[in-house]
Parts: structure tokens; sequence; C-alpha cells
């Protein structure tokens, strides 16, 4: 049987996943719920002509971001190395050695923590905090408006290892934060992260004669940034926009509040459908998933847009041509314990504020700005990834872990509330 590249608009990455290799099914694109508002008329594309879901006024849509220059990538690595200013062998302890993934795929998989809630946004607005909607950060704890590569790789430390100061994964991650409708952020009690890619030894990683099959399997390159998603420009894409791939890439499910626990709803593309179900009660865990392109362009690790040098892969053959290079797929999971607002209707994210009578979550994105420690996740990429096996918990291989990336480290958060008006 002719193997299918497993990249594109794949739902690997869809499903609601333990962190071990055992999962449930995914629910997939055919049990997508018919979208609604919450007054139960149909929406117009992304918006409700009427709807109850906050309670907050709209704010205005923030004024044009600068425009950013490109930003070339030194070689297929992406920018120049930064060495590491911690010493990496402290990072590895004893762990287990992970079995072949039965998927096609090689995985590392690991948890994070909520971490900050800034209205900064360091690829959009550089240099300009306050600028943007209100983020939900994870990962590196030191990102703010200000923040470049070279920040990231040498300050700050991780929700990922649980360190303040220091952590060999300082990536940074964000999504609009998520609102209660009467003045709280709530913060995901825990994130699951995902990286899976063929391995580099896979036929499929070795054809070149078609430029339109995938010409290399390649690692994260260094200091790659891009946002995925809701377009906040252009109104476009998100999980309801039936004409963008994020369609498939992203949306929402609830579950039941245990690790690996069963759906309630299957998969949906808005909160407003996950209510329309009925059956997300409070307690519950709100899963907001999304799945990164995986085709990169092979030159630049950032553009004006922020988007178009990173590109979903076309089923059954692979990457495009003008995107030829297949980076790990990454997979984000955050799960938020549902409460009384949540089934009155009045959770919405940030970013759905800034476009008035739009059904809560359909303005979903995040933003990814690489900075791992080169030598941990060159040893990941070849034990895991490379070695097709299925790694978690932190695990990198080889019968050693990375210390603090495993979802017993510490105990888990419940329903974490901010007010907004304590947030700068």
């Amino acid at each position: 049987m002719k193997r299918m590249v497993l990249i594109g608009m794949s739902v690997l990455a869809l499903g609601g996943c333990k962190i071990t290799s055992a999962a449930p099914a995914d629910d997939g694109a055919s049990a997508l719920g018919k979208k609604l508002c919450l007054d139960g008329t149909q929406p117009k594309g992304n918006s409700c002509t009427s709807t109850t879901t906050t309670t907050t006024t709209p704010i205005p849509t923030p004024t044009p971001p600068p425009t950013t220059t490109t930003v070339v990538a030194a070689s297929l690595r992406g920018e120049a190395d930064i060495a590491d200013n911690f010493d990496v062998s402290q990072w590895l302890v004893a762990g287990q050695q992970e079995p072949t993934n039965p998927d096609p795929v090689g995985a590392f998989r690991f948890t994070c923590m909520a971490g900050q809630l800034a209205k900064d946004d360091p690829i959009v607005y550089p240099g300009q905090p306050g600028k943007s909607h209100l983020h939900q950060f994870f990962g590196n704890t030191g990102t703010n408006a200000s923040s470049n590569y070279q920040s990231l790789r040498t300050s700050g430390g991780s929700t990922c290892t649980r360190t303040l100061d220091v952590s060999p994964q300082r990536t940074a991650y964000w999504m609009p934060a998520m609102l209660d409708g009467v003045g709280n952020a709530v913060k995901p009690d825990w994130i699951n992260t995902y990286y899976k890619r063929l391995p580099a030894s896979d036929p499929q990683c070795a054809k070149t004669d078609n430029p339109a099959v995938i010409g290399k399997c390649i690692e994260m390159p260094n200091g790659l940034r891009f946002i995925l998603g809701y377009n906040m420009a252009t109104n476009s894409g998100g999980p309801t926009d039936v004409n963008s791939l994020d369609y498939w890439a992203m949306g929402f499910d609830c579950q039941t509040r245990v690790i690996g626990g069963d759906s309630l709803t299957g998969v949906q593309h808005t909160m407003a459908d996950i209510l329309a179900t009925g059956k997300c009660p409070a307690g519950s865990w709100l899963r907001v998933f999304v799945r990164f392109p995986a085709c990169w362009d092979g030159k630049n690790v950032d553009v004006a847009d922020h988007r178009s040098h990173m590109a979903f892969g076309i089923p059954a053959v692979g990457c495009p041509a003008d995107h030829p290079y297949n980076i790990p797929e990454i997979a984000i999971q955050a799960f938020f314990t549902t409460d009384a607002n949540f089934v009155a209707g009045r959770w919405h994210l940030s970013s759905d504020e800034m476009m008035p009578g739009t059904v809560p979550g359909s303005t979903l994105h995040m933003d990814y700005w690489e900075a791992w420690s080169s030598v941990l996740k060159d040893l990941w990429n070849a034990n895991c990834i490379d070695k097709h096996l299925t790694c978690s918990e932190g695990n990198v291989g080889d019968g050693r872990k990375i210390k603090g990336m495993g979802i017993d480290v510490v105990p888990l958060p419940n329903h974490v509330l901010v007010p907004v008006s304590s947030i700068p």
C-alpha cells in the first residue's frame, strides 16, 4: 500500500491525546459541529448579528503595526547558533527508553504550565509594550514586547521546565487570553506540546526529483517565528474560515477533567459550538488546540506578514514547491477548567473583543518564536524524531529526559483567575 505523507490536512494532532502514546481516537473533521451563535442563529462568516457572549464593551481595533523587515535565515538551521549560557548536562536526568511510534512519524512531547499575561506581542508590535490585546504566554518566562532571538536564548526560565531564570527550552509561545466575561482572565491549567515529523530516513523525505514533494526533512530552524490562525489585519483565517486550512488545524473540544479523558462534545470550531451541544458542564476541561504549518521556505525566519514563509502541506503529496522543507509539526493543546460563566456563554478570547459581534473563539490564533538549546534540540531530533520513537514527558530517546517537563512534576492548577484590572 502506498504510504501517504502525514502532513498538511492530516488530523494527526487534532485528537484529545494522552501524554503517553495511548490516546483516544481523533474525532476528525467529520465530527465538527454546526456553527451557531449563542442566540441560535447562523453566523455570517465569522460574525453574529447579535450575541450574549460578552459583558465587556469591545475596544477599537489597534492601529496597524509598523512594517517589519524580513529576517533572512543564515542557513537551513535558521539564525546563527547562540551558545548556551548554562551547563546543558545538568538538565538531563534518568528517564526511560521510548518505544517505536506506531504512527509513521517520530514524536517528542512535553507539558508546560501557563505563564505571564501581558498586552505585548514581540512579533507584531516589537518594542511597543501594552500595544496588543491581552496575551497568555507560556514557555519563556521573560517574553515581553522587547524580546528578540538573542534575549530569548540567553534569558528567562520556562514554564515548560517549571523554572524562573534558566532553561534549555526558552522558546516562547503565546495566544489570546481567555476571558470569563466578568472581569477575569482564565489561565489554562496546563498545556500539552508535541513536535512530530517523518524520520529523515523515510523515503518521503528523500524525494528530490519532484519539487511538489518534500525535498528534505530538517530540524526546527533556530529563531523561526510566525503566527498561525486568525489574521487580525485581514479579518480572515482562523477556525471558522472554510477558505483557510486553519479551519482544519484548530478548534475546541470539551473533555472530562482527567488526563486523557473522554471527549464530551467532539471537535468543534468555536466555543459557541461547544455550548450549543449542551454537553460541557462546569468542571469539565475545555481543550483549545492548534496544529502549526510544517512547511518552510528555507530562506526566512520571519517576513513582513509573519505568515507567508510557512505553509501547510498538500494532502498525500507533501510540502509545496515554494516551501519545500518539512520541519517538525507542532501541536498545542491548552486545557481550561470550565465554570458557571462558561456555561452562561460569557467566555471569549481577548482578540474576539477586537471584532465586535464575533462568535466566541473565532479569532483563535497563536504565535511561536523558537529558542531551544541547540544541543538538546539536536538530541531529541536525532533520537525521538529520526529514530521513529514516541517520546513523552521530555524523554529524549536515549534513556534520559529533560528535567521538569513531566505532567507530574508539580500539582496541576485548577481554574486560576486573574483580574484583568490587575494586568498593566
